[in-house]
Formats: C-alpha cells, structure tokens, sequence
C-alpha cells in the first residue's frame, strides 16, 4: 500500500525567542551573513546554503532556523462495516509517516451510539471538517464497495482539490 511519499521539511523559526533574537542581531551584524560562518558568500548569506540542503530533523549551524520532516495529514473514508479494514489501513499508513484522521464510531460494526438522534448528521459533518484539514483522503473499499456517505466524502475531497487514493482500484 505504498503512497510514494517523498520526504518534505518544515522549517521554523528557533522557539527560544532570546537566543533567536541574539543570533538576528548577530547576522545583521555580519551584514546577513551566518554568525558562524568564516566566509561571506552566497553559500553563507542567512538562510545558508548548508541549512537549505540539509535533509534531516535539526538546526541550521548557528541555530536561528529548525527544520522539521513534514508528515502528510490523510483522513480515511469508506463505510464504517470495514472496521478490521480501516484498523489496518491506519496502522500502516502511520507507519509510514502519515498522521491519520478517521472515524470516531463504527455504526455498521456496532456502535450503536451512531444511531442516536442527531449523532450519526453531526459525525458526518465533524468527518468533512476532518476531510477539509488533509492533505488527501484514503479510500476504504473492500470489493469496490463506495456506499452513499462515502460518494459524497469523495466529491467533498474533489471539490477541494484533495488527492484521493483508494484500497482498491
């Protein structure tokens, strides 16, 4: 179930506001270049060109940046009878480094709160609002199987321009 997810990274400002502060002064000091670097040029002018390539969690070297791995937000979609399914397919996509949005009950494999009245409107809308924070949704559809609520998650997903991905083609 490989989704071909290419490293991404993040990269933030140091939460040590003191410390980030002393090294901006430092740079402007050095005319935008690092505070640490022994040369000035366009490899050493803040961001510098180390940082920018590194391709891992950490600092840059004089630790006003952090950069941080991106991990792509998916929510899984699909009729809630699945529930081994879903279990599985959450389980592997974390293992890849997704963080995963899913169902909160199982109506169909016996979470009979779903029926209640209004429960069953205001998990639908809770799961679009779950849809509209991703980055992609997953399809969940043994046999093919895409019931009425699922359709319309899909089409939720397309109208924001979500990737969608299924179990089964």
């Amino acid at each position: 179930m490989q989704t071909n997810k290419k490293d991404e990274y993040e990269i933030l400002p140091n939460p040590d506001f003191i410390h980030r502060k002393q090294i901006e002064e430092a740079i402007k000091d050095n005319d935008g270049y690092c505070c640490c670097a022994f040369e000035k040029n366009q490899d050493t002018h803040c961001m510098c060109k180390d940082f920018r390539e590194q391709d891992h969690t950490g600092f840059c070297h004089c630790g006003r940046y952090y950069k941080v791995k991106k991990h792509p937000v998916v929510t899984l979609c699909g009729s809630t009878k699945f529930k081994d399914e879903f279990l599985e397919v959450q389980k592997k996509l974390t293992l890849e480094g997704y963080i995963v949005l899913s169902v909160g009950l199982f109506g169909h494999a016996g979470d009979d709160e779903v029926w209640k009245e209004g429960t069953k409107e205001m998990l639908d809308e809770m799961h679009k609002a779950k849809i509209k924070m991703s980055d992609m949704i997953f399809v969940i559809n043994p046999g093919g199987y895409i019931g009425e609520s699922t359709r319309s998650e899909i089409e939720w997903a397309r109208e924001l321009n979500k990737k969608i991905k299924y179990l089964e083609p």
